[in-house]
């Protein structure tokens, strides 16, 4: 078909304009096309390179072949606009920002400006550690690799909720960074902090009821759903969270609460979203856990060349989709992790009755992690674009790893993938 030939053609310009002649030429194709546009896009998106047919194509008419001229005149318009802010020496990320800012209707990308300008590592940083989202991992990166003048210090807390670390404890920082994790997986990795931990172990020991009854499999998924359904009955009640972790919505409390703890579930069922929306959106950097590679490529790229050498170094060598990837090697990264106990790899698999209970007692922080995952792809969608790095980051084993763990989001709906591919081919 005429399309898969004109996907041969090459522009002499960046790769996101070569990319949108190609989406002007599948336009201008007759119906019969349109399922091989749709696997010419998908073969893109897993890094395959598309090869015309051997077999001649059949003729256009000349209305698409009319049409066809159009689009080829509109690209080469775009390719001199492109030359032209080249010729006036203006910084990329300078016109993706200024694009975002004045246009309501169309996005060079859908993020939000400070996502994405530059970071000054002789700043100072705020990271808001919320429990059991990577933020001891996090910090202890930011000290020992990043050398950051981040606050607070210590990787085992404290941790505080936004406006009492922003106007109390870190008010002097820069700027504020946050990590943020799937909500079900979340609620789990409290359950088990509680349960298997030295520190979990030792804070309930004096509640008897604290459902511990072994440690297999089966165990954590009796006493998981035993210490959900404490939760649930209780509603509003935050007398009693076993002196560990109240569950309920417990990353959207973080965004709201005026309180420097949040761990006793005081507002859990009932958040401000207006208020957990706007603070989500006024903070410089969010890191999600379960694209934490992903997060910690584009903070090093936006720490830019006052970082330490090991950034350049992780984003040369882990930051792409070539078998030659080394981020597990070490270098330009850390992880911490305070017990084994309760490990599981897949969550979807609890039975539905207990998912329910995740479900209830996590609605409000399941809507700010779905508004997360959109942006978050948005911003690698930057981050893969020729403004920035110029290759794919967010790999397909990434992304089918957490393609059906994910699912369960949006009413069971949601697609990582889909989500990844609408962000990157967004014209």
């Amino acid at each position: 078909m005429m399309v898969r030939q004109v996907d041969e053609l090459y522009l002499p310009t960046s790769a996101s304009v070569r990319q949108r002649f190609r989406f002007a030429a599948a336009a201008a194709g007759d119906a019969e096309s349109v399922d091989h546009e749709r696997q010419d896009r998908e073969a893109m998106m897993l890094g395959n390179k598309i090869r015309a047919p051997t077999s001649p194509s059949p003729q256009r008419p000349q209305a698409a072949s009319e049409k066809l001229r159009l689009c080829c005149l509109s690209t080469l318009l775009l390719t001199l606009l492109y030359v032209a802010i080249d010729r006036l020496s203006l910084s990329t990320s300078d016109v993706v920002v200024a694009s975002v800012k004045t246009s309501s209707t169309q996005y060079a990308y859908e993020v939000y400006p400070k996502r994405i300008t530059q970071l000054d590592p002789s700043d100072n940083f705020s990271f808001v550690h919320i429990s059991k989202c990577a933020g001891s991992t996090w910090i202890r990166l930011f000290n020992s690799i990043l050398k950051l003048s981040i606050c607070p210090e210590q990787e085992n807390g404290p941790e505080l909720s936004v406006f009492y670390q922003r106007n109390k404890h870190c008010k002097d920082a820069d700027y504020t960074l946050i990590s943020l994790r799937s909500p079900r997986h979340h609620v789990w990795s409290q359950f088990t902090m509680c349960k298997y931990s030295a520190w979990g172990v030792n804070i309930t020991r004096d509640y008897k009821d604290f459902p511990r009854s072994g440690a297999e499999s089966e165990d954590d998924e009796a006493d998981f759903d035993t210490w959900l359904d404490h939760f649930v009955s209780m509603g509003d009640e935050t007398n009693n969270h076993y002196n560990c972790y109240h569950p309920a919505n417990f990353q959207t409390r973080v965004l709201t609460s005026s309180n420097h703890w949040v761990k006793s579930g005081i507002g859990g069922f009932n958040p401000n979203m207006t208020l957990a929306k706007k603070t989500y959106e006024d903070l410089d950097f969010v890191a999600l856990v379960e694209f934490v590679h992903e997060s910690q490529c584009m903070l090093y790229y936006r720490l830019g060349n006052k970082a330490p050498s090991v950034v350049t170094s992780y984003l040369n060598e882990a930051c792409h989709c070539k078998p030659e990837n080394h981020q597990g090697n070490g270098n330009g990264t850390v992880h911490v992790q305070y017990h084994n106990g309760g490990e599981r790899s897949r969550l979807r698999d609890l039975p539905l009755a207990t998912l329910s209970k995740v479900a209830t007692l996590t609605s409000a922080d399941s809507i700010i992690y779905v508004n997360a995952l959109k942006h978050f792809m948005n911003e690698m969608a930057w981050l893969e674009s020729d403004d920035a790095l110029g290759r794919r980051v967010v790999c397909d084993d990434a992304l089918e790893k957490w393609e059906r763990e994910l699912a369960y989001l949006d009413g069971g709906s949601f697609s990582v993938i889909q989500l990844y591919r609408d962000a990157a081919l967004k014209p």
